[in-house]
């Protein structure tokens, strides 16, 4: 009789504790994941409409060298983050004049940016382009020739912005950029390391 006692309070014992240790789990569950709902409900969400996300504009560059005039012209389209990042694509066209010769060449190509605001009227641009390239070549007892290759170009430098209208929407920003990728030949589309392009966006 008494064993079987024993065995009973036994088995009451552990059942008890078996429950209190799954309510345990349950209202650890349960707190979890009100805690991870709170912090959800928390993050602030992208509430802005489509038109206030996305921007259009397009950069110009005008230079002269002795030998040559170069006008650059490039439409983009960007999709601006809620706080300092905007990104986007765009096309490049470099109308280049030979004035030596008298011949005019062309590049033309995709280009890919980053903007990163450092302050609220100065930023960080950096940005990558792919182009076809045209370029004049000729060769020892020969007629010269025009042919085409590919160069591409890693820009980096600082950007000054200046808003324009009553929504700070539209502006007009200049830039003044490094080419991390130039080397000074008949194949590259530009005169020089350094380049300064004015951008316009709405």
């Amino acid at each position: 009789m008494k064993k079987q006692l024993l065995i009973f309070l036994c088995l009451a014992a552990t059942t008890i504790i078996s429950g209190q240790q799954n309510n345990s789990v349950e209202s650890l569950q349960d707190t979890t994941g009100t805690a991870v709902r709170s912090a959800n409900d928390k993050r602030k969400k992208d509430i802005r409409p489509w038109k206030e996300r996305i921007a259009f504009g397009g950069g110009t560059s005008f230079w002269i060298t002795p030998g040559q005039t170069y006008l650059e012209l490039s439409p983009v389209v960007a999709y601006r983050f809620p706080k300092t990042l905007v990104t986007g694509a765009g096309y490049r066209y470099i109308y280049r004049h030979e004035r030596v010769i008298g011949n005019d060449l062309n590049a033309y190509g995709p280009s890919f940016f980053a903007r990163i605001n450092l302050l609220k009227r100065l930023y960080l641009w950096t940005e990558y382009e792919y182009l076809n390239n045209e370029y004049f070549y000729q060769a020892a007892g020969e007629e010269l020739a025009r042919y085409d290759t590919h160069s591409d170009s890693w820009f980096a430098g600082l950007g000054y912005i200046r808003s324009i209208g009553k929504k700070g929407r539209g502006g007009v920003s200049i830039q003044v950029l490094y080419n991390f990728l130039y080397t000074r030949d008949e194949y590259s589309p530009y005169y020089a390391p350094v380049t300064y392009r004015v951008g316009y966006y709405f």
